[in-house]
């Protein structure tokens, strides 16, 4: 099973509303907002994250409804105190005036919120809610991404059979050029046939593709493989790609031939279409 890195999900449950929101990330970053007094949670939900996904930069928003059950709490102890220490300082410094209740409401101390009872497993139940629906749309998008890079896979290996079509003709080119030119820079100098046949079949094998069209081809069949394999292969298939990229411009380099040279050009133009593929891979 292959996934993208983007993708949404929501889920709700009980008092509980969660929405994922994820996108491309070289690494797995998680991103979360959630009223304070469920902080207690995070590290759970964020564990609940990196059990399913290794990729991707993950929003997610929490919220929580029914807040008619919200009560105030008063500190009436410490609110008669405080108010009992200003007063008497007051009158000691001789300040004017008289204590206003502004004065203990800015008090944060003197307030608190009693939070309505919930089920903690109704915010686990939503989360992982989202979690599915973010996921099974990933799982779509990968799909989709997948068949998208066989088929420029399968392109790429049509190019290569026409350059190996053409490998014969290019080394035949080679040698053919390489005498003309040493025989026009030696002229009606003397020089024995057979060492002159042994120096052009030494440059000849230098500009021989043989071993880069393996490579190419091995690489080619671990993408495949990978593909098949699923899980999570973005990382995998970008090191392959540029492996054959870096054998196609050696093989662009050496071949002797504007057929090899036009096909180079097109593979080089289908490995960077299944790059744009591969960056939204898990």
């Amino acid at each position: 099973m292959i996934q993208s890195m983007t993708g949404y999900g929501r889920g709700n449950r009980g008092c509980f509303g969660v929405e994922v929101r994820a996108s491309n990330y070289r690494y797995l970053d998680i991103q979360m907002k959630m009223p304070q007094s469920l902080y207690f949670y995070e590290t759970e939900l964020r564990r609940l994250i990196r059990e399913r996904f290794s990729r991707g930069r993950f929003e997610v928003l929490v919220s929580k409804t029914g807040e008619d059950g919200v009560k105030i709490k008063i500190n009436r102890p410490l609110a008669k105190e405080l108010y009992n220490a200003i007063n008497s300082l007051r009158a000691e410094l001789s300040i004017p005036g008289d204590i206003g209740i502004e004065v203990l409401t800015s008090q944060k101390d003197i307030f608190t919120v009693e939070e309505p009872t919930y089920d903690p497993t109704d915010l686990t139940g939503a989360f992982n809610e989202a979690l599915n629906e973010l996921e099974k749309l990933r799982v779509e998008e990968g799909e989709s991404l997948a068949e998208e890079i066989v088929k420029r896979v399968q392109l790429i290996k049509e190019y290569l059979k026409q350059i190996e079509d053409k490998r014969a003709d290019s080394i035949a080119n080679t040698r053919t050029l390489l005498m003309q030119r040493l025989k026009e820079f030696l002229g009606d100098t003397a020089i024995d046939d057979s060492r002159l046949i042994q120096e052009v079949a030494l440059l000849v094998d230098k500009s021989d593709i043989t071993e880069e069209l393996v490579r190419i081809k091995v690489h080619i069949r671990q993408i495949e493989h990978t593909i098949k394999e699923g899980g999570f292969v973005g990382k995998k298939i970008d090191f392959f790609l540029q492996e054959i990229n870096r054998e196609v411009n050696t093989t662009g380099s050496k071949a002797c031939s504007s057929d090899i040279s036009v096909a180079v050009v097109e593979i080089k133009s289908e490995l960077e279409k299944i790059r744009e593929q591969v960056q939204n891979l898990q």
